[in-house]
């Protein structure tokens, strides 16, 4: 019987396929959905996003002076120096340690694909930022959320493979799906805590990391499982 999955010779072509197909998707998902709320009117979205912004947002002095701090820090692991250095030392480590090409390939394109994406999708959607006091600096536009996307498709990748190497070895997947849940989930929060994006910003940038993801992560995982079998084992 004549396999259908691609040879190992085949992954980076078929990887390199995969991302530009998950790019293409990814901008044109967005754009009908910015383009939709035209359509239908921005009021529903508008109003929802003061909802949520009335809950996570600080609204006096006592409350930001107490998790200002913290907001900062989880949220300097969606800028660009702070994820470009995990993403060398991840792709680094992958490497070296595991011996995955493939792995820091993976860590390396994800890092790129979102902040090139997220640089050009603002470009052409061009939405304000939000206008309350930002807690920190923040430049360029807000739709979708640069942190976001880089939460989701970049962090999201490095706990899938953290999964991925923890299922083909039939070990609990809990520590890795909880840990980057939790973090791409607080990246999230921390912009709208700091007034620095629409929830509506946020959640584009999830669905950006998601589509990513879905793509590349299951050539990730076959290659993995290559590379598992053609171990020699004692």
């Amino acid at each position: 019987m004549l396999s259908h999955e691609p040879q190992p010779s085949r992954f980076l072509p078929s990887y390199l396929r995969r991302s530009l197909y998950a790019s293409i998707i990814m901008i044109a998902v967005l754009l009908l959905i910015a383009y939709s709320v035209k359509w239908i009117g921005t009021a529903p979205f508008l109003y929802w996003d003061k909802r949520i912004q009335n809950i996570v947002f600080p609204d006096t002095a006592a409350a930001h002076d107490q998790l200002l701090t913290v907001a900062i820090f989880i949220t300097s692991f969606g800028s660009f120096r702070i994820s470009l250095l995990i993403a060398l030392g991840a792709a680094t480590l992958c490497w070296v340690y595991l011996r995955s090409k493939a792995y820091s390939f993976a860590i390396l394109s994800s890092f790129t694909a979102m902040w090139v994406l997220n640089t050009l999708i603002k470009g052409i959607l061009q939405r304000e930022r939000p206008s309350l006091q930002h807690l920190v600096e923040a430049g360029g536009y807000s739709f979708p959320s640069g942190h976001a996307m880089i939460s989701m498709g970049f962090y999201g990748m490095i706990f899938a493979i953290w999964a991925i190497e923890r299922k083909i070895r039939e070990r609990s997947l809990f520590l890795p799906c909880v840990l980057g849940a939790l973090l791409i989930l607080l990246i999230g929060l921390s912009r709208i805590y700091l007034g620095v994006h629409f929830p509506t910003d946020i959640v584009g940038g999830y669905i950006a990391g998601i589509i990513w993801l879905a793509f590349t992560v299951p050539m990730i995982y076959w290659q993995a499982r290559m590379r598992l079998s053609s171990t020699p084992r004692p």
